[in-house]
């Protein structure tokens, strides 16, 4: 049986609402049927950055401006599609996750309604953790179904968002994880020390230089040599800013911290050559860090070139996990989160 889902993913790199919509049987093929972007107002991106540097939550307006941002957002795309919906599946706004105090907070008021009587699925990391799971990553799943439809193999899907994770499918079998941070930690530098928020194609970085003391101080972090699966909180790799020099160069900051992403990922390959890499989210428009990729990996895709949009296979993935909630199939492994049971994921409203 086929479904059509909402799916509505809000990522740590703070910028907006995600919605897809989404016809699938949940197990082998998906069909793209729309997607949308809805910016996060200047307020909620100010509330929600300072709630996650100070780690601290006092700000109860928050809840207000969200809830209201989320009915906008869903509301207009139903109105634009005018398809009828049997499922919505929600991610949240996380604002902290830590897997080793085995800890994920996404805020959402289940409480919000929308105009369909479609059933809401959300909180999905929860169960992840309950049963022995890191809590991300939590969306491999979608990437093998698409690595299947394609039929690619082997293959590695790069998801370059806040923080940066991938998924290895190698003769069906699959692996997933946080490889590094993401765009984060750069957007957040440039936040606070440009009138810049993002390297925009990588315009800043690709005047940059590597400084190899930067390189290899963060490189050699007890995170690169964890093994796979494992997870990261996008703020996990902030202290280093606070180490590196004043004197040195924004554009050449920047150009070294990409440069640790695709070697974080080679580094884990005891043979690089023999995958295909398909790049997506926000990180697949920085050329630089695109470049880097080409430099250390032989084949090296857009997921766009196989008619997926990149900006929105997370949000397509939360409705994938809302069909497979209500069809009760297993959405998480041990090898993608370290979970010690495989289980579908999700409450449902």
């Amino acid at each position: 049986m086929e479904y059509i889902a909402l799916g509505c993913m809000t990522g740590t790199s703070l910028d907006g609402i995600d919605c897809s919509i989404i016809k699938s049987n949940g197990t082998s093929e998906v069909m793209q049927i729309s997607n949308d972007f809805t910016p996060y107002s200047k307020k909620l991106q100010r509330k929600l950055n300072k709630i996650i540097k100070d780690q601290y939550l006092n700000d109860l307006q928050i809840f207000e401006l969200l809830n209201n941002e989320y009915q906008l957002a869903i509301n207009n795309f139903i109105f634009k599609n005018k398809v009828e919906i049997d499922v919505i599946g929600i991610h949240g706004q996380t604002i902290y996750h830590d897997s080793s105090l085995k800890l994920s907070i996404q805020l959402y008021d289940k409480k919000v309604k929308y105009n369909t009587k479609a059933p809401i699925i959300y909180n999905f990391r929860k169960n992840d953790i309950l049963n022995g799971g890191s809590g991300a990553p939590i969306i491999p799943i979608y990437h093998q179904i698409i690595a299947n439809q394609l039929q690619i193999d082997p293959v590695i899907f790069v998801n370059i968002g806040g923080v940066t994770n991938i998924t290895i499918i190698d003769k069906g079998k699959i692996i997933a994880g946080d490889s590094s941070f993401g765009n984060a930690i750069i957007n957040d530098l440039l936040i606070s020390k440009t009138n810049y928020e993002i390297d925009y194609n990588g315009n800043i970085s690709n005047s940059g230089k590597k400084i190899s003391k930067i390189f290899d101080l963060i490189f050699n972090d007890n995170f690169f040599k964890k093994d796979f699966p494992k997870s990261l909180d996008r703020n996990y790799f902030h202290h280093y800013l606070k180490e590196i020099e004043e004197n040195y160069l924004i554009e050449d900051i920047i150009y070294t911290l990409l440069a640790i992403i695709p070697n974080s990922i080679s580094k884990i390959l005891s043979n690089k050559k023999k995958y295909k890499i398909i790049l997506m989210g926000g990180g697949r428009k920085n050329l630089t860090l695109v470049k880097f990729f080409e430099e250390i990996f032989d084949d090296v895709s857009l997921i766009d070139d196989f008619n997926f949009d990149g900006d929105f296979i997370e949000s397509q993935g939360m409705g994938l996990l809302a069909i497979r909630y209500l069809k009760k199939i297993a959405s998480t492994y041990k090898s993608t989160t370290g979970i010690s049971n495989n289980i579908y994921l999700g409450e449902m409203v």
